[in-house]
């Protein structure tokens, strides 16, 4: 009988004979001047599928010295450290900001500190991690986000109280292995985002990150992604950790570049309580298969669990502009969609944006604009642990359901800088007392107030608008550090009652992505 080969082994020879795929940010001030090099008809990156793998943009992407923002692929390459086939880079995270609240009269901060690590081991096997700690006192508006959710919105749970200030913990780490130029296997802790727009009605980087394991296949003009993940629910008024309830929920995602102009995707997710009261249940084999449809597999046990479906498309209609487009199906009934009924349950959500760069033949001249409309009730559940949510946020939009969204962004960076005006205006329904109108989605949807009648904006009317100019300026683009000024101004409407907020923020900070404040 032969000798038994180390599990350990082998994964160590299929490291050399493999090659590593390197995570790019997924901020988008950083991303923002590849853009126009992914809208070339002959690319074939697929947009809609982050954070990118920076060793495939390296190939499609021109070097472009009118800028530095692209410097973040190019500086990637210089390693602090490197002793035959390891090489890593490790640095500081570091940032400080201040504001000042006009209408509150008071001061704001927010600071922190951590490290990162990023390395190859022979160029065929890649690894990275990130480590932040930091306090903050926030806007008004910002205290009764943290209120509500008890999080600092993308990073975690927010300890502490509003008089004294919030602090948090965020990490994110993960292990990639490439198989060949088809398969790519990748283990972690972090965020993914799945579209083109600034939000995503399938999977968004909005919440703080989490436990999982992908697998992306690139086989002609498809790549296919499955993704299996953990999740928390941390409702629990405690704050305890040990409180806090488990949850799972596998995402498939299959995305086609039909042409050089037009590419169409499908979507897929299933989520489902790990433990509760009532049972401890644990990661479901059911769901765990790459390529299996979740909803055959929900309908064979039952249907209970909590599942979506999606399509999305985008097009490149000349050589500087795009449309892109989302649709989701959470539940429907043909019949009453056909005929209006404002059914509770037809739950859907509807995604239409474009994109144009180098505007007025201006180089580094870009705008984008976008609507979102999502239904009441969309992304809810019977189950409060299968509500279409991780760690107090929605897996989505951050306004969760019941809204009509319109985003836009007028950009333009040159060499160091980069300034936007930004404007991002929601009208949605609230909830009044104690009635369900569907815009909370940890609300089980049993509770809904009526059957039919049902529509965007239903409940407490309330339009919410912020609008800003910011200027940035790269520091390091190796590290993502920038200095940024910005001027912001919040409009609310709530059933008539008006509330403004303009505030003024300065800071230096290492960017690890996106951070949403323009929600309630």
């Amino acid at each position: 009988m032969g000798k038994r080969i180390p599990f350990s082994f082998l994964f160590l020879v299929l490291a050399f004979y493999g090659k590593g795929q390197t995570n790019m940010t997924l901020d988008r001030d950083f991303l923002l001047p590849y853009q126009s090099d992914f809208n070339n008809k002959n690319c074939t990156v697929f947009t809609s599928v982050m954070p990118y793998d920076m060793e495939t943009i390296e190939t499609v992407v021109k070097h472009d010295s009118s800028t530095k923002y692209k410097d973040y692929i190019y500086k990637k390459k210089d390693h602090l450290f490197s002793s035959g086939a390891l090489s890593a880079t490790i640095y500081p995270l570091a940032g400080g900001s201040g504001g000042y609240d006009m209408y509150g009269k008071s001061s704001t901060y927010d600071y922190s500190g951590g490290l990162h690590l990023d390395g190859k081991i022979g160029n065929h096997f890649s690894f990275s991690g990130n480590y932040l700690g930091g306090d903050i006192s926030g806007l008004s508006f910002m205290d009764s986000i943290v209120k509500r959710y008890r999080v600092v919105p993308g990073l975690g749970y927010a300890y502490g109280s509003a008089s004294s200030g919030y602090s948090y913990q965020y990490w994110d780490a993960y292990v990639s292995y490439t198989l060949n130029s088809n398969f790519n296997f990748q283990i972690g802790k972090g965020k993914e985002f799945l579209g083109d727009g600034y939000r995503s009605l399938f999977l968004s980087d909005v919440s703080t990150s989490y436990p999982y394991f992908k697998i992306t296949a690139t086989i002609w003009h498809i790549q296919y992604v499955s993704i299996f993940t953990i999740m928390q629910d941390a409702t629990n008024p405690s704050g305890l950790s040990a409180d806090w309830n488990t949850k799972y929920s596998s995402f498939h995602y299959l995305t086609w570049n039909a042409s050089k102009r037009f590419n169409f995707s499908i979507f897929e997710a299933i989520t489902y309580d790990g433990d509760s009261n009532r049972n401890v249940r644990g990661p479901d084999p059911s769901y765990l298969n790459p390529i299996l449809f979740y909803q055959s597999a929900n309908y064979n046990m039952g249907d209970p669990d909590k599942s979506n479906l999606g399509a999305a498309f985008k097009v490149k209609v000349a050589k500087n502009e795009q449309f892109y487009g989302q649709v989701l199906i959470d539940e429907f009934k043909l019949q009453n969609v056909i005929h209006h009924t404002g059914w509770w349950a037809n739950k859907q959500g509807v995604q239409f944006g474009f994109k144009a760069f180098n505007m007025f033949k201006v180089q580094n001249l870009s705008f984008q604009t976008e609507v979102n409309y999502v239904r009441p009730f969309t992304y809810t559940a019977r189950d409060p642990l299968q509500n279409y949510s991780n760690f107090n946020q929605p897996l989505a939009d951050p306004e969760g359901a019941n809204f009509i969204e319109s985003a836009s962004f007028l950009t333009y960076y040159h060499k160091n800088f980069l300034i936007q005006g930004s404007a991002v205006i929601y009208h949605y329904g609230g909830d009044k007392n104690g009635s369900d109108y569907g815009q909370n989605i940890f609300i089980i949807y049993t509770d809904h107030e009526y059957n039919y009648g049902n529509y965007v904006g239903q409940g407490v009317s309330t339009y919410l608008a912020t609008a800003g100019v910011k200027c940035d300026y790269i520091i390091s683009p190796k590290m993502n550090l920038k200095a940024e000024l910005g001027v912001y101004m919040i409009e609310e409407d709530v059933a008539g009652n008006e509330f403004s907020e303009p505030y003024i923020t300065v800071g230096v900070k290492t960017s690890l992505g996106n951070l949403y404040s323009d929600f309630r």
